[in-house]
C-alpha cells in the first residue's frame, strides 16, 4: 500500500510507503494518510519541518512472519520533503489543492 501527494490526476506525484507517509505526515501536523490542503498552508508547513525536523535516523529493514518492513534510509523524511516542497510550490504557482491518498 502506499500514499501519493498530488496536484492533479495528470501529474505524477509524490508516492510514499504507507508506514513513510505516516511518518512524513506526522512531521506536517496530519494524522490521516488521506487529506487534502490549500498549497500556501501545506508549503507553510513543509517549511516548517525542513527547518525544524532533526535530520532522519533512518530505520532498519525488518521481518516478522511474511510481513517485511525494509526500512528506511538516513535522510529520507528530509529527502521527501523536498519533493513536497516542489509540488507545493507547483500547487501554489497554478492556484490548485493538494491532496493525497
Amino acid at each position: 500500500m502506499s500514499v501519493t501527494f498530488f496536484v492533479d490526476s495528470a501529474g505524477e506525484g509524490v508516492n510514499l510507503a504507507n508506514s513513510n507517509a505516516a511518518r512524513v505526515l506526522g512531521v506536517l501536523g496530519y494524522d490521516e494518510l488521506a487529506g487534502d490542503a490549500e498549497a500556501d498552508d501545506f508549503l507553510g508547513r513543509v517549511l516548517v519541518a525542513l527547518a525544524l525536523t532533526p535530520e532522519d535516523a533512518g530505520r532498519p529493514a525488518t521481518a516478522e512472519g511474511r510481513f517485511v518492513d525494509c526500512g528506511r534510509r538516513v535522510g529520507y523524511v528530509q529527502e521527501r520533503l523536498e519533493e513536497l516542497y516542489e509540488l507545493a510550490e507547483e500547487a501554489r504557482a497554478r492556484g490548485l489543492t493538494i491532496y493525497w491518498g
